[in-house]
């Protein structure tokens, strides 16, 4: 019921807008072509616990000009869009047409666990989603492409690090300890995220990059520790890279002082 609800809205205000458009200004009978379509920069969206608004835009060409109405809406799941299972989008976008070529922009609110016909309540829903889109030129003739491309839409992670003792004495043992989690959509908090590889980087004093001294697995609580000997000054941290659910990040880095 949810789906049907936004296709509703969504259709209702693609067809308000080809009602209200303006009169075609030529060729009444020019095919209205899609010939981009860029969601959130082309990048994996991200989703937090507290949401986020993506920017889309969709581009086309039409003899009488582009403005009669279009809009770009996301979908999860199904063989095809009749049997989605998920759909975010934003009927109330922002079209410009200087001539033959014109852009309707979206501003697509992405919303964790908060109910309701935008938001992302089940952690199933991470992973591959597809780009549609829809445009009309000022003639009133549309064009649809329901799977133009994909987008990743994932769980935001967190990881932290701590090294210690600091200072140390050189070639005693620094344990490296953190933890990594992730947003839970289902509850609107972060969780441990575990069995995962995390690497363990180090940066020598005076460089300007990390170097990877090793690979661990993080806990069923989404826990990360290992040691390492002391050898010279510079900065620990911890990388996870994203897989099909969730974002990669890099704790923070932490010194050790090696005397």
């Amino acid at each position: 019921m949810r789906t049907r609800a936004l296709t509703a809205a969504l259709s209702g205000g693609l067809a308000l807008a080809a009602v209200s458009a303006p009169a075609a200004q030529a060729s009444p009978t020019s095919p209205t072509v899609i010939t981009s379509v860029v969601v959130n920069g082309g990048k994996p969206i991200v989703v937090g616990t507290t949401g986020t608004t993506v920017t889309a835009t969709v581009t086309g060409t039409n003899d009488s000009g582009i403005g009669g109405g279009g809009s770009v809406f996301l979908w999860h799941s199904g063989s095809d869009y009749d049997h989605r299972d998920a759909v975010l989008s934003d009927p109330a976008s922002v079209c410009s047409s200087p001539s033959a070529t014109g852009t309707c922009t979206s501003k697509i609110p992405v919303i964790p666990a908060l109910g309701g016909d935008l938001a992302l309540n089940r952690n199933s829903l991470a992973g591959t989603w597809h780009i549609g889109a829809v445009l009309y030129g000022n003639n009133h003739v549309p064009a649809f492409a329901y799977d133009y491309a994909k987008i990743k839409v994932l769980r935001q992670s967190q990881l932290t690090a701590d090294a210690t003792p600091e200072p140390v004495k050189k070639g005693k043992t620094i344990t490296v300890s953190g933890k990594l989690s992730r947003a839970d959509w289902a509850t609107a908090g972060y969780g441990g995220y575990g069995a995962q590889s995390v690497a363990l980087q180090f940066e020598k004093k005076g460089s300007s990059s990390f170097t990877t001294v090793k690979t661990v697995v993080s806990g069923a609580s989404g826990t990360v520790k290992t040691t390492v000997k002391a050898s010279v000054d510079g900065s620990y941290r911890f990388v996870f890279a994203a897989d099909s659910s969730t974002s990669g990040i890099a704790s923070a880095a932490d010194f050790v002082d090696v005397k």
